[in-house]
């Protein structure tokens, strides 16, 4: 089934198909060279729309790249809130029906809350086969919405909320400009039930893991929670690699290179809430972490998903 707008682009040889297919609402981005190619979904965080960002690289290197728009697009949920993980197992299926795709060579990375997303997906599908995290939580949280209410799930499965952690409100300088949130995380998971309640079945990921972060994350403690995600999978014996690359002094603004994203960023106005919120780190360890794990991300999936 061929989506409309098939457009070559700036790279020679790489395309990008706008999709519209079974309530899917995305980009997928094709490599030059025969197929079929591996295939990674991205997703990402509390912003809504589509997250391009690590498209183009990963096309350049070979893989194709399903960047998901879960939310605030079209006939999608308008906010984060209550997103049904059915909705990526149709983007799975239909990825996995394309000629150019090579089914059994295909993973998810994530970004921030799509970092959480992806481990879920993941620990979900058993035909996700490898997962990128960028200051990701191995904890489920809640929703997010434009106006405050009464906090409920961010994900349901099978008609089901699922559990989230605990985000604490009062731990939280509320007149400090730009907003530092990762101290209300912190103190959330001093309720160690639902905490626990909340943490992502990572084991039943079939695939290795790799998951990014920065000790001066101020969004969230992305290196805290990426490493529940890691002391679990390796608890439970998870067969498949896993790592967390943890950089010291850096922030939420570790991503993938870009030549249109500069590096220089320390705090940004959140798309959704309109509050201005600290990232952390500095540029210059932003930018030194973001190089090195990618360097780190491409060995990884040439690794897992060697050309035929």
């Amino acid at each position: 089934m061929l989506c409309g707008d098939d457009r070559t682009m700036i790279d020679p040889g790489l395309r990008s198909i706008v999709v519209r297919d079974d309530g899917l609402v995305g980009t997928l981005f094709l490599p030059a060279g025969p197929p079929p190619h591996p295939v990674v979904i991205a997703v990402g965080g509390s912003a809504p729309g589509i997250f391009a960002l690590p498209a183009l690289p990963l096309a350049a290197h070979g893989i194709a790249t399903f960047a998901l728009a879960y939310f605030g697009m079209e006939h999608l949920p308008k906010e984060l809130k209550r997103i049904p993980l059915e909705y990526f197992g149709c983007a799975i299926r239909w990825l996995a029906s394309r000629e150019e795709i090579r089914p059994a060579a295909m993973g998810i990375a994530g970004g921030s809350r799509g970092g959480e997303l992806a481990l879920l997906i993941a620990a979900t599908y058993r035909e996700i086969k490898g997962v990128i995290g960028w200051a990701p939580s191995g904890l489920l949280y809640a929703g997010l919405s434009r106006t405050a209410e009464v906090p409920v799930s961010a994900w349901c499965h099978n008609g089901r909320d699922l559990p989230f952690a605990r985000f604490e409100p009062t731990a939280v300088d509320w007149h400090q400009t730009p907003l530092r949130l990762t101290r209300g995380f912190v103190a959330g998971l001093s309720d160690t039930a639902t905490a626990s309640a909340a943490e992502i079945p990572v084991e039943r990921i079939n695939g290795p893991v790799l998951l990014i972060s920065g000790t001066d994350d101020q969004v969230w403690p992305s290196n805290l929670l990426a490493e529940i995600a890691t002391r679990r999978l390796r608890d439970r014996g998870h067969p498949f690699s896993v790592e967390h690359l943890s950089y010291e002094g850096a922030g939420h603004g570790i991503m993938p290179p870009h030549p249109h994203v500069a590096f220089g960023a320390t705090h940004f106005v959140h798309p959704v809430t309109g509050l201005d919120f600290e990232l952390g780190g500095t540029p210059e360890l932003n930018a030194k972490a973001s190089v090195d794990s990618w360097e780190r991300i491409v060995k990884f999936f040439d690794e897992r998903f060697a050309p035929l």
